[in-house]
């Protein structure tokens, strides 16, 4: 019917307008904040009070972090409003208006333009300058001037994942019958790869990267992709939404090794760092693994610099929020820019609420420049700190970035001691503030030229003699808590966490699921961190749980199945995955260790098993109250 009244639009000022966001904002900010400040109170408060060491650029990680809580406030609204929209009207027009061959090659765009934009896959390369190509050759290569190669392999693994995904909501066929062999595919390369030098060294990496794939762009992506198809499919009696989170989490594992294969015969053997350095490579390998300038990168042991000054610092900020805008821009854009061509030239459809989709993508662009700002300069650095410093538990290590710088120093001033065996060693008195404090001397730590002596202090073992049990222990209780209170922060369980109360029609509640995939990530992060520790090879944990789980999987519900497997994508997401892997690496360092990854990997699988042995238990007691109730029936 049409309207004969003059429609009258309503024109709201500026002032206005803040007035009626800012409420809604606030609300979205505080829930950040919530989300976050455990954790980063947990590990604070752990380095002062258990490792006893002050917390180094106190104000510039405060200052990160909160970029990362408003980075993440920005982010997530802007793919709440932009991309998911866009995914969602994508999934419901496609198999409407496309075939099969169509739908695979959007699917294969989509998975490899979700994964790229995913922020946490920016975290591996700030992890590469703590490995040494002459330890892992490979695994440096991936992580330096390979990084290209190993994200385009976890963004096609992903890709290949989502094809499966789509297939499934298409044919309605059981998650198992992908999930079974590929499973045991990856069961089998990782063993191959234990046999082999170069590549047993990015078996961590490789299992790893499919935790980080699956962060905020790509799930909520995928599953809004894969709603829209099921709604539209005739044949889904058999698979429900869940299950393509998992198969986007299992695919990258698999083409990481692909690549790795690949370039392990191109790249050297892992060697001592003396024959490295005389010529234990030739120039092509060189090239490959060091780039033109074929520049050794030197290990962190060196003498550190001292404090940049204030123009310097400022150089470096500014430098670092030009590449963390560039990196926005190139994750954020390509996506956006795909799914809008595809929509309205291929699928032929309008953009579902223009304003609110192109203010979505603005708002994931600057979101995600924050964060990726707030990363470098909070919670990697937080990580990093406390990972480095936690083996003082049990065993002396040094403080480099303590490290202290003393001029005008006079060999005069050394004193001789006796040691408990009998043998002299030197030492001096240094003042600091009213006190005096006794420092080994050591003359290659003294420069004559510039009269400096560089002290680097040694710290530990805390908890008694060294490597004494009582530190590991702390440890390991360190390890769960962290892995537990990371994933309560993470976004997506929550929203994981409603949907599963709402399609179990609240047997399975949201808080029950919450706390199992927090035990269970908690109990991974401990064995993770066992593996650096001890030095277990990954594949000596993930075979058995891993064939453990696929028993676990004939005594399961299919419906429990999908949900627990699907948990263990959700909870590596943007606050997990750096912290842990800063973590790892930190730890690793301190110990040796070359391969400071896994830690993600055994992360993932045991929410797996937690939720499944949940799910079990909510059947039978579901069981039960039926029984009952048919007998107070009869």
């Amino acid at each position: 019917m049409a309207r004969n009244e003059k429609e009258e639009s309503i024109h709201i000022g500026l002032r206005e307008t803040i007035t009626l966001i800012l409420p809604y904002f606030q609300k979205k900010l505080w829930g950040q904040i919530k989300a976050v400040i455990w954790i980063v109170l947990y590990l604070a408060l752990f380095q002062l009070f258990v490792l006893r060491i002050p917390i180094k650029e106190a104000g510039l990680i405060t200052f990160g972090i909160s970029a990362v809580v408003l980075g993440l406030t920005f982010f997530l609204e802007g793919l709440l409003l932009g991309l998911m929209p866009l995914g969602e009207a994508l999934g419901l027009r496609l198999p409407q208006k496309l075939g099969l061959f169509s739908i695979i090659v959007f699917s294969v765009l989509m998975g490899v333009g979700a994964t790229l934009a995913e922020p946490a896959i920016s975290i591996l390369k700030a992890c590469g300058s703590k490995v040494a190509p002459w330890d892992a050759p490979l695994l440096y290569f991936l992580l330096n001037e390979g990084s290209h190669f190993l994200y385009l392999s976890i963004a096609i693994g992903v890709g290949v994942s989502v094809v499966f995904g789509m297939l499934r909501f298409l044919f309605g066929f059981s998650l198992m019958r992908i999930l079974v062999p590929t499973i045991f595919i990856l069961l089998g390369v990782s063993i191959y790869a234990y046999f082999d030098e170069n590549l047993k060294f990015i078996s961590g990496l490789a299992w790893d990267s499919g935790a980080v794939t699956t962060g905020p762009v790509t799930v909520p992506l995928v599953v809004a992709l894969g709603i829209g198809i099921s709604k539209v499919a005739e044949k889904n009696e058999q698979s429900s939404a869940y299950g393509v989170v998992t198969l986007a989490s299992l695919f990258p594992i698999l083409s990481v090794f692909l690549v790795g294969m690949y370039f392990s015969e191109k790249l050297p053997k892992p060697m001592p760092e003396e024959i490295f350095f005389k010529q234990g490579i030739t120039s092509e390998q060189a090239k490959l693994l060091l780039g033109d300038s074929h520049g050794v990168p030197l290990r962190k042991k060196t003498s550190l610099t001292l404090t940049s000054n204030p123009k310097e610092f400022y150089q470096k900020a500014k430098d670092n929020i030009v590449d963390a805008l560039q990196m926005a821009m190139r994750a954020i854009l390509p996506i956006s820019i795909f799914l809008l061509l595809f929509l309205t030239f291929i699928i032929r459809e309008k953009i579902p609420y223009p304003e609110e989709v192109f203010l979505g993508i603005g708002f994931s662009v600057i979101g995600l420049t924050i964060f990726n700002f707030g990363i470098i300069f909070g919670l990697n650095k937080l990580g990093d700190q406390v990972g480095g410093k936690l083996p003082s538990t049990f065993r002396s290590i040094e403080l480099v970035d303590s490290t202290k710088f003393i001029p005008n120093f006079n060999p005069k001033s050394v004193l001789k001691a006796v040691n408990e065996e009998g043998k002299e060693e030197k030492f001096f008195y240094l003042k600091e503030r009213k006190s005096y404090t006794g420092i080994p001397y050591h003359e290659e730590n003294w420069n004559q030229k510039s009269k400096i002596y560089e002290y680097v202090p040694i710290h530990g073992p805390i908890f008694g003699k060294e490597d004494n049990l009582l530190g590991y222990l702390v440890v390991l209780v360190f390890a769960f808590f962290l892995g537990y209170s990371a994933t309560l922060a993470e976004p997506a369980l929550s929203a994981l966490g409603n949907a599963v109360e709402e399609t179990t029609v609240g047997t399975f509640r949201k808080s029950l699921l919450i706390q199992s995939v927090a035990i269970g990530v908690g109990l991974g992060t401990l064995l993770g961190m066992l593996k650096i520790l001890l030095e277990i090879p990954l594949v000596w944990i993930i075979v058995p749980v891993y064939l453990f789980l696929l028993i676990l999987n004939t005594f399961s519900k299919s419906e429990f199945i999908d949900i627990a497997w699907d948990s263990a994508g959700v909870t590596t997401g943007p606050i997990t995955v750096p912290l842990i892997i800063a973590m790892g690496l930190g730890i690793g360092n301190q110990m040796g260790t070359v391969d400071g990854f896994g830690v993600l990997a055994a992360a993932s699988a045991f929410p797996i098993l937690s939720v499944l042995l949940m799910g079990m238990i909510v059947e039978k007691s579901r069981k039960l109250s039926l029984r009952d109730s048919e007998l107070k029936e009869k």
